[in-house]
């Protein structure tokens, strides 16, 4: 699962901007788009959508009424309509970069990735502010270009050097990349200049491989006991602080500490585990009777990585793109996606749906899958999707694409819970993994949904434990391989070596060799005891 992401630009921005953009237009209209800009950053979508419609009765076809139609359209959801408004603006004013950003941002949601690189490529081409580098940098890296991300935030840091935002997404990218040591060099040149930088500090031990020397976690025990700024800057830095204690031997403290940076995260956004429970509960049943499954073997050139998060999903998927045949294409949102829209358009929450289903809707829903993934399978055959939480959506997956494979990690219970426990994940991603009861609980509807898919679809649905995996790493990889109908490729066994972009919290950890001495639980004693008893006793 995506780790905690520090710093992001806005994806969407309705800026009155410079006034080149109102040449040419009666008064009247031009106040109406000043107006509709004005309603747009208020978020009043209605006030905004009438006042560009009065301005296009003088104006129609002036840039500006199109591109704040296409704001609108954003807003929503019309992308189509809104990417056809872009082009018929870039048209008037090809070197646009708002309307090149609002584009690429719409190409990448319409699947139509083309579109969204070249245009963001368009925009970089042109671009002359750092301010506009940062921002075509992040989105870059939104969308999985890392070296283009790493150029613009480059292009960035030359007029402004000292910029933390700019330093910190440079070593974001770097990491990427799996240019571990820069990137730690990097975070550090920013601790240098900022040492109470949250977001610094956060960055280099989230790596997992950095160890901070004694001087540092001194430094980083003070900042953390002197920080009372705002609660997201305290939770970054209580992670940090408990993952280096932890590496330092020091498992008293960073229980404490750990403690304390989950009961921030913890407030910040909530979970229910008994209705989340309810959901699998009810996607177990309404897969246990008989599914109207697509007839074909569309599908065969899909992998599905799926389990907890920091249970070595991205292990697994980095084993498997090592392969020649096989693009790592890490976390995707297309399954989630496509079963929200079919939700959306049946006017039932999944679940529910799933009797109603006959063979061609799975298989349109299989291809709609297909083409909006299809970026990741331009260059090898197959691609991974390495989405931990589609276990929930696996029935689905391989009704809609009956070729495919779900590989489906299982580690060691109480280590899996305790390393998402120490984690903090993006915001809205991973409510469970904060407080010991609903960690365990997600764990007991993982592990019961995974035996059910296990048992359904025997062929198609592998549990791979993680400690057999480090045990006899040769073994499992021909297991693996053959499990998803691939040769053998000595690649497999080196892949550490593999060279791709990773974006998840184990991005480092995969670019070394396998380590067997993973566990840390241990050196927390009876500390975890109800952790362990919760994890034992529960249904």
């Amino acid at each position: 699962m995506t780790k905690q992401t520090v710093h992001r630009g806005k994806r969407r921005s309705a800026s009155i901007g410079p006034d080149y953009r109102l040449s040419g237009l009666p008064a009247v209209a031009a106040a109406h788009l000043r107006g509709a800009a004005m309603s747009l950053a208020r978020g009043d979508i209605n006030a905004a959508e009438l006042a560009v419609f009065a301005a296009r009765i003088s104006a129609p076809d002036h840039p500006e009424s199109l591109r704040l139609v296409a704001a609108v359209l954003l807003r929503q959801q019309r992308l189509a309509e809104a990417a056809d408004c872009l082009q018929q603006a870039l048209a008037l004013l090809p070197d646009d970069i708002e309307m090149l950003f609002s584009l690429a941002v719409a190409g990448n949601d319409l699947a139509d990735h083309v579109t969204a690189l070249t245009s963001l490529q368009r925009a970089a081409a042109v671009a002359a502010d750092a301010a506009t580098w940062l921002r075509l940098s992040q989105e870059f890296d939104r969308q999985g270009y890392q070296e283009d991300a790493l150029a613009c935030a480059d292009a960035a840091l030359k007029s402004t050097p000292k910029e933390v935002v700019a330093l910190l997404q440079r070593g974001r990218c770097l990491q990427a990349l799996g240019r571990t040591a820069e990137a730690s060099a990097q975070f550090r040149a920013v601790l240098a200049r900022q040492p109470h930088s949250a977001a610094a500090w956060f960055s280099l031990v989230d790596q997992k491989t950095a160890r901070l020397d004694q001087a540092e976690l001194d430094a980083l025990i003070q900042v953390e006991r002197a920080h009372s700024r705002d609660l997201e800057g305290q939770a970054l830095l209580s992670f940090a602080l408990g993952k280096a204690l932890e590496d330092a031997g020091r498992p008293g403290e960073a229980f404490e500490t750990l403690g304390r940076a989950n009961e921030v995260a913890r407030g910040q956004q909530a979970w229910d585990a008994e209705k989340f429970s309810r959901q699998v509960n009810a996607v177990r049943h309404g897969f246990a009777g008989r599914v109207a499954a697509a007839s074909s073997e569309q599908g065969r050139e899909v992998i599905f990585v799926v389990g907890l998060p920091r249970s070595g999903t991205t292990l697994i998927e980095q084993v498997l793109a090592a392969h020649p045949q096989v693009e790592g294409a890490n976390e995707l949102p297309y399954l989630y996606r496509v079963v929200s829209e079919e939700s959306t358009r049946r006017k039932q929450p999944f679940p529910d749906w799933i009797g109603q289903a006959h063979p061609e809707d799975w298989q349109r829903l299989g291809a709609r899958y297909l083409h909006l993934s299809e970026r990741w399978r331009g260059d090898k055959p197959i691609a991974t999707d390495k989405m931990p939480g589609n276990w929930l959506l696996a029935g689905a997956a391989l009704a809609m694409l009956p070729g495919a494979r779900v590989v489906a990690l299982h580690r060691d219970p109480i280590e899996t819970c305790w390393s998402c426990y120490k984690q903090l994940f993006g915001k809205d991603m991973v409510g469970f993994a904060y407080d010991f009861p609903s960690i365990a609980s997600y764990w007991h509807d993982y592990a019961r949904l995974a035996k059910f898919w296990a048992e359904r679809y025997p062929r198609r649905f592998r549990i791979q434990r993680y400690e057999d995996f480090v045990a006899d790493p040769a073994g499992q990889t021909h297991a693996l391989l053959d499990f998803c109908d691939l040769p053998f490729d000595q690649a497999c066994l080196r892949f550490h070596e593999a060279q791709r972009s990773v974006r998840t919290a184990s991005a480092a950890q995969v670019r070394e060799p396998l380590r067997k001495d993973t566990a840390r639980t241990a050196a927390y004693g009876c500390l975890l005891d109800p952790l362990r008893e919760l994890l034992a006793t529960k249904a």
